[in-house]
């Protein structure tokens, strides 16, 4: 069901608004307050809502952005337009790039309103407040994981805090974040329910168990991801499609692999403009997804012809197979794809990358296996991978192919240690220093002391 946005008719401010001059505190200008609003449990779920609302603002980042850092897009001219997402791709931007300044706030915006839920429903007695919590707790681990994994260790809070305390908070340690997602999203898993409600795109227990088993995976810790991934997997609501495609299939929705999506409604002007649409008429030009990257698939893989064939929709537009959706009849410029960002594929190929780790090879080809035989490829052999080496060069491979413009791919080659080496092959300068993003220069000036918030090496 669409989530509704009521919320933002009290709170106006808190829904639309940047960070302003705090990353972590913004206040309604209406006469309704946050003290008198939160009150009654549809108040709570308002609040919620508004908290999902923002997980789309900046879902192009996941869908386009990863897409040019990683091998995935490439943009090979720049406009003035598009330096920002130019300098991304080619390993080139600076504290000025106005696409990380945006995230920037965005993310963090999402987290204030998080935090202001859980302020408020600390002693309330409501009868969803565990569902409530649990989902707050989950989507503001999304937010600071992503901002851990763009920006490494960021400034952190719990609660909301006012803008002159706000700038005291210094980035976070290692050990600060891990503690901070494991023990939120540990506690969101048993608190969510395990099943989907009547609004299908709330996130439930296995999302929790499915963001966390990939946080252990990125601070290198595979046992504890393997344990969470069993977790997940006791969830039998959940498993494999029969094709990727029918995962993305716009009259498949909610299927039993989608565990945490961003849900679009073409119908009730929810919708939005086609993904990875292009106007030439000579598709073998096509040059995003680039060749370098579709080389990576073989020829009968039935997962290629996801991001290599495209549908006419006009004269002069073409769908890329993978995001199509016909226009609605009455929003006419609108298709409604949902943007999965956790599935059960990723549970499975995880839980390969846990196990190669703690019970060896022969162990984690089976689950490597379960995707690429869905795909139409046959099954790797011990003989074929016989080392760690190149098990986590195969499983990068086919986490590309399964997750092709997903927003997963730099990700992983980032985790699975192979960003550097790989890019350079490819003929990009780059060193380890760009495996991180600088932080926005704005925000360093904000704070104004580099004890708190310093800029990252190399920027």
């Amino acid at each position: 069901m669409k989530l509704k946005y009521r919320f933002a008719l009290a709170l106006g401010a808190l829904a639309f608004c940047s960070c302003g001059d705090s990353f972590f505190e913004q206040y309604p200008s209406n006469n309704i307050t946050e003290g008198n609003f939160y009150q009654t449990d549809d108040d709570f779920d308002q609040g919620v809502k508004a908290c999902y609302a923002k997980l789309k603002t900046q879902m192009a980042f996941h869908l386009q952005e990863l897409g040019y850092r990683s091998d995935e897009n490439i943009l090979e001219s720049m406009a003035v337009s598009t330096q920002d997402r130019y300098d991304i791709d080619h390993f080139a931007e600076t504290s000025s790039n106005g696409i990380l300044n945006d995230i920037w706030d965005a993310w963090y915006n999402g987290i204030y309103r998080c935090n202001d839920v859980l302020n408020h429903l600390s002693g309330k007695n409501i009868p969803n407040a565990d569902k409530y919590r649990g989902e707050c707790l989950f989507m503001r681990s999304w937010w600071y994981f992503n901002l851990y994994r763009v920006f490494g260790g960021v400034p952190v809070t719990r609660t909301v805090v006012a803008p002159a305390a706000a700038k005291t908070i210094p980035r976070c340690s290692e050990e600060d974040m891990y503690k901070l997602l494991t023990e939120d999203l540990s506690e969101a898993a048993r608190l969510l329910p395990d099943q989907k409600g009547a609004e299908k795109a709330r996130v439930t227990s296995i999302a929790a168990y499915t963001l966390l088993a990939k946080v252990y995976l990125t601070f290198g810790k595979p046992a504890e991801a393997k344990t969470a991934l069993e977790e997940a997997m006791k969830n039998t609501a959940y498993g494999l499609e029969t094709t990727t495609g029918r995962v993305f299939d716009v009259a498949n929705k909610f299927n039993k692999e989608v565990i945490f999506t961003l849900y679009y409604n073409k119908s009730t002007d929810n919708g939005h403009g086609y993904w990875y649409s292009t106007n030439t008429t000579v598709l073998s030009d096509i040059r995003n997804p680039t060749p370098e990257f579709k080389a990576i698939y073989a020829e009968k893989d039935n997962r290629l012809a996801l991001i290599a064939t495209y549908t006419k929709i006009s004269s002069t537009v073409y769908a890329m197979t993978k995001w199509y959706d016909t226009y609605d009849a009455t929003y006419t410029t609108q298709v409604g794809n949902d943007f999965p960002h956790l599935r059960y594929a990723d549970v499975v190929l995880m839980y390969a990358e846990a196990l190669a780790s703690t019970d060896g090879i022969p162990a984690a080809l089976p689950w490597l296996n379960k995707t690429r035989t869905r795909a139409g490829l046959d099954e790797l052999t011990t003989a074929e991978v016989p080392d760690k080496n190149t098990f986590v060069r195969e499983l990068a491979a086919e986490r590309g192919r399964e997750f092709a413009l997903e927003g997963h791919r730099w990700f992983d080659l980032v985790r699975l240690g192979l960003a550097v080496e790989y890019f350079q092959g490819l003929g990009y300068s780059l060193d380890a220093h760009n495996l991180l993003f600088p932080i926005p220069q704005s925000q360093i000036e904000i704070v104004n002391n580099k004890s708190i918030l310093w800029q990252n090496p190399g920027f």
